[in-house]
């Protein structure tokens, strides 16, 4: 036990962390670096980089919350979050980050998407980390 936690819900919460403080370097960077975005050739303006990163920090500061407190909201949000930034990273890679000269992995970086989901997904189901979240399992009679 790390903390008084199973292992996996650690885990859990520093990869939480990790996504938050992934997306608040994009908030910061977006910011720092406006007038240079801005003289891109984007798709997008530097605000919408900068209002993803904002969001998406918050998210997941607010997921790696419930996490360490063991709430029984965190497992589901996990599930959502996975779920959801994994279709807002394809939505944006196809439809926003359009360029001639990007040249995408698409095999791997779909690959790499399904397994980091399907972990999410995966490391819910143990029964310790049921329990931690007062989560029912079972059969129930």
């Amino acid at each position: 036990m790390i903390f008084n936690r199973p292992w996996i819900v650690f885990v859990q919460f520093v990869s939480g962390l990790l996504f938050a403080f992934a997306a608040w370097i994009r908030f910061a960077e977006a910011l720092k670096l406006w007038d240079f975005l801005k003289g891109l050739p984007l798709a997008v303006s530097p605000l919408y980089q900068a209002i993803s990163g904002l969001i998406w920090g918050l998210a997941g500061l607010g997921v790696s919350f419930w996490v360490w407190r063991g709430s029984s909201k965190a497992p589901a949000a996990l599930r959502i979050l996975s779920v959801t930034f994994a279709l807002y990273y394809w939505v944006n890679q196809v439809l926003v980050m359009t360029s001639e000269i990007r040249q995408t992995n698409w095999v791997f970086t779909g690959s790499v998407t399904v397994i980091l989901v399907l972990l999410v997904f995966f490391s819910l189901k143990p029964g310790v980390v049921k329990d931690f979240y007062g989560e029912k399992h079972g059969q129930e009679k």
